[in-house]
């Protein structure tokens, strides 16, 4: 929807943010398409309690959701967190689109060097690796994006959710 100032465009929906989520993104600094001469895009935010997910859609909670990973965060997860963090994807797969979104890329991940836990366990690269394939084979339905940057990760969450009410905000 334009606004009154032509510098700038207000998204058409509003993000809403779990109150989980202790790193939010803020979706500033984004631009509009070609066909709106690339001018600021602001997008609304609502902090929300998710029921799966960090991030959503008002209005498409049950819908559509993004998990928010850090790398250090994606390996407690994975790692130490196993046991939950396979419910959430089973509570992902229930979803029409949801996507997990690590703020690294593989060569960050495959490089990075995990302390053993206090359990005495150490969970490396490999392991990652290889739960991450399982995962996408056990949940197809599931997108896994592995941005080199937080800001690239979180434009891709923005044109993910935007993509997603585009095509669905008639239905």
């Amino acid at each position: 929807m334009p606004a009154d100032n032509l510098n700038l465009i207000i998204a058409p929906f509003v993000v809403a943010i779990d109150t989980r989520e202790q790193a939010a993104w803020n979706f500033r600094g984004l631009r509009a398409d070609a066909k709106n001469n690339y001018v600021d895009l602001v997008v609304p935010t609502k902090v929300a309690t998710l029921p799966t997910g960090d991030y959503s859609i008002i209005g498409m909670e049950g819908l559509v959701t993004i998990e928010r990973k850090s790398l250090e965060d994606a390996y407690n997860t994975f790692g130490d967190g196993r046991d939950r963090w396979e419910r959430e994807l089973n509570r992902l797969a229930d979803f029409q689109f949801a996507a997990v979104i690590v703020e690294a890329g593989w060569s960050s991940i495959l490089a990075h060097v995990q302390p053993p836990s206090v359990s005495g366990r150490q969970f490396t690269a490999k392991h990652f690796y290889r739960s991450v394939i399982a995962w996408q084979v056990r949940f197809p339905m599931i997108q896994w994006w592995f941005c080199r940057t937080r800001t690239f990760a979180e434009r891709s969450a923005f044109r993910l959710l935007q993509r997603f009410w585009l095509d669905n905000a008639e239905r």
